[in-house]
């Protein structure tokens, strides 16, 4: 027979292990991939906004364009090959985590880089582009980072 201590402290234990189990499991619910690297049709639509809007103007689609970096390095008050500098690659926001690896669609990389996905603008981009929000700081290539842009990120409201 058990004690009413041991009975007590078998019921916490069982509160305590599945409440824990109910966080893991929301967190795991949370951290599903981002919309739009499952939807091409929102992926298009939100890089395409990203192309087009003046306070972004992500690109260039041709990465020979020179007329590009001129604009970029126009705005950012430098030089085109100090522009050129400032990829997608190596911004804060560009997320190659393994997590993220996972939510690609097969094979993200060629000769010019690879597939990531902006936490800026919510869409699939590329390492070898940028765009005028550029922050240094990146790439993003640890699961728990990953794991905070997306806990920190407005996705659902916006997707």
């Amino acid at each position: 027979m058990r004690s009413p201590k041991m009975k007590l402290l078998i019921e916490n234990w069982r509160k305590f292990l599945s409440e824990d189990i109910k966080i893991v499991i929301k967190k795991a619910r949370d951290l599903v991939c981002p919309p739009a690297t499952q939807d091409l049709e929102l992926n298009t639509k939100n890089r395409d906004s990203a192309i087009e809007a003046e306070h972004i103007q992500y690109g260039p689609m041709n990465l020979e364009d020179e007329e590009y970096w001129i604009r970029a390095a126009k705005h950012w008050k430098t030089k085109p090959e100090v522009a050129k500098k400032s990829r997608c690659g190596n911004c804060t926001a560009f997320d190659i985590s393994p997590r993220m690896k996972e939510c690609m669609p097969g094979e993200t990389s060629d000769g010019d880089g690879e597939l990531g996905y902006c936490w800026m603008h919510h869409f699939k981009c590329h390492s070898a582009r940028t765009c005028y929000t550029w922050a240094a700081g990146g790439p993003i290539s640890e699961d728990s980072v990953s794991a905070d842009w997306q806990e920190r990120s407005n996705i659902e409201k916006e997707e």
